[in-house]
C-alpha cells in the first residue's frame, strides 16, 4: 500500500527542534474509518522501519506517531525503539485496564507516552498520571482556558505541548502560561511590527541575494561583494575546504572557490549562508523548512521536465521563508528585489506551472491531503511518486543544511523525559 508521510517539528521553549510528528495518509483515497486509521499507522510504522528509515525522516530526532487502541494492544509498538519513537495516544483511546497495563509497561521500558488533544474527562486521571506529555489544541482551546489547563495539571510531572500554534502571539502566550513544547507553523510566520526597519547589514545581504538571483552570475561583481564582508569570505573558504566538499588540496582564493563550486552550488551556498546570518532569534528550523521546500520543488520540476525556464526552483523554496526571517510581508520584500519573474510569480501564488509546483510542495508539508491529488494532476505528476520525492528532499536538506551551517551551534538533541 502506498503511504504518504510528512513531518512537523516540535520545539522546546528555546525554539529548538526536539522531535518531529509524522503525519500520514494511508493511500490515494481520503475516506477514513477507524480501521483505516489503524492500517495507516501500521503502514507508516512499516515505512519508517523498512522503506524511508526513521532517522532519514526525522534527522535522528524522536518521531511522534499516532496510536489507536487496536494498534497499541497489537504489540507492534515493541518492535520500535524507545529512542526513535514517541507513543502518541489518540483522544479516542479509553483508559481501560488493558490500555493502562500496556502504558505502564511501555514506560518501564523507556518509551515516552503522549496524550493527543487533551481535554478534562472523567476517568482519565490514571492515564494522565502515566503520561509524560499532554497536547493541547490551541485552535480548540482559547483564551483563559489555555492557562487553566496549565493550572489544572500543576503539581504533576506531566509536561504540556501546545499544538496548532499558528502565530507568534499564540507562541508568546503559551510561553507565558508555562507550556514546555510547541507545534505549529508559528515559526514560519513573520512577526510584523509597524515601522520596523530592516537592519543595514540585512539590506547588504539582500543586495547580495539579488545579485545571486540574476540569470547569469557576474563573478567579478560577486568577488567584490564577498571581499567587502570578511566573514562571508572566510565562510566560503571554510566551506570549500570542508570535509563535505572533500578536495585534496586547500583553496585560498575566492575566485577559485567560486569556480570549483559552480554557479548552482555557489548560489545555494551563498543564499543559505546569508539566511543563516539573518537568523538571530529565529529557530533554525525555518531554514530547514526552506531548504526542504527548495529541494522538493527542484525534484518535482526534474520529474515533470520543467527545467527550461532558466530559473533554479530551489530558490523558490528558500525565498519562501524570507518573510519569516525579516519579519516583513513577502510581497514587500519581493518588490525590493530584482529576482526572476518566474520566482516572484510562484511565491505570490500566481497559477503558473512553477507556482503550482510550489503550492503542491507547501500543501504536502502541511499534510493537506485533500488538495494534493488535484494539484499533482495539474502539474502532470503521478501522485504516488510524491512520498519518495519528499523523503529524498528531507534527507538531502538535512545533510545540506548541516554541512553548510558551520557557523551555527550544534542542533541539540533533547530527550522528552520527565
Amino acid at each position: 500500500m502506498q503511504v504518504f508521510v510528512a513531518r512537523q517539528p516540535i520545539f522546546d521553549r528555546l525554539r529548538r527542534v526536539v522531535a518531529y510528528e509524522l503525519l500520514f495518509r494511508a493511500g490515494l483515497e481520503n475516506r477514513f474509518t477507524v480501521s483505516d486509521g489503524d492500517m495507516a499507522s501500521r503502514s507508516v510504522i512499516g515505512s519508517g522501519l523498512h522503506i524511508f528509515g526513521f532517522s532519514s525522516l526525522t534527522g535522528n530526532k524522536p518521531a511522534f506517531i499516532n496510536f489507536t487502541r487496536p494498534l497499541l494492544v497489537s504489540g507492534l509498538v515493541y518492535a520500535l525503539s524507545p529512542k526513535q519513537v514517541v507513543i502518541e495516544l489518540l483522544e479516542t483511546v479509553e483508559p481501560d485496564e488493558e490500555v493502562l497495563r500496556i502504558c505502564r509497561d511501555l514506560k518501564e521500558k523507556g518509551y515516552i507516552i503522549v496524550l493527543d488533544d487533551f481535554v478534562v474527562r472523567l476517568g482519565y486521571e490514571p492515564l494522565v498520571e502515566i503520561a509524560d506529555v499532554v497536547k493541547v489544541d490551541f485552535l480548540k482551546v482559547q483564551g483563559e482556558d489555555r492557562k487553566s489547563m496549565v493550572q489544572l495539571l500543576a503539581g504533576r510531572k506531566v509536561r504540556l505541548l501546545a499544538e496548532k500554534v499558528e502565530t507568534q502571539k499564540d507562541f508568546a502566550e503559551a510561553l507565558q502560561f508555562g507550556y514546555s513544547y510547541f507545534q505549529g507553523f508559528f515559526f514560519c510566520k513573520p512577526e510584523i511590527v509597524s515601522g520596523r526597519e530592516v537592519p543595514v547589514y540585512k539590506l547588504t545581504y539582500l543586495r547580495l541575494i539579488q545579485e545571486l538571483s540574476r540569470g547569469e552570475l557576474d563573478f567579478n561583481q560577486l568577488e567584490v561583494v564577498l571581499k567587502s564582508d570578511a566573514s562571508l569570505s572566510f565562510k566560503l573558504l571554510r566551506y570549500i575546504n570542508s570535509a563535505a566538499i572533500g578536495l585534496r588540496y586547500p583553496v585560498t582564493s575566492l575566485r577559485q572557490a567560486m569556480a570549483l563550486l559552480g554557479e548552482q552550488n555557489l548560489r545555494r551556498w551563498a543564499v543559505l549562508t546569508l539566511a543563516i546570518s539573518m537568523l538571530e532569534d529565529k529557530p533554525q528550523e525555518l531554514l530547514v523548512v526552506g531548504t526542504i521546500r527548495g529541494r522538493f520543488c527542484e525534484l518535482i520540476c526534474q520529474r515533470i521536465n520543467l527545467q527550461a525556464i532558466g530559473v533554479d526552483p530551489f530558490l523558490v523554496g528558500l525565498f519562501s521563508v524570507l518573510d519569516g526571517l525579516l519579519d516583513r510581508p513577502l510581497p514587500e520584500i519581493l518588490d525590493g528585489l530584482l529576482i526572476a519573474p518566474e520566482i516572484k510569480d510562484a511565491l505570490m501564488g500566481r497559477p503558473t506551472l512553477l507556482g503550482l509546483v510550489y503550492k503542491l510542495v507547501t500543501f504536502y508539508e502541511q499534510a493537506n491531503w485533500e488538495e494534493i491529488g488535484e494539484l499533482a494532476d495539474k502539474v502532470n505528476l503521478p501522485e504516488v511518486e510524491l512520498p519518495i520525492l519528499y523523503a529524498e528532499a528531507v534527507s538531502w536538506a538535512d545533510q545540506f543544511f548541516y554541512a553548510v551551517a558551520t557557523a551555527l551551534d550544534p542542533v541539540p538533541s533533547i530527550p522528552l523525559t520527565r
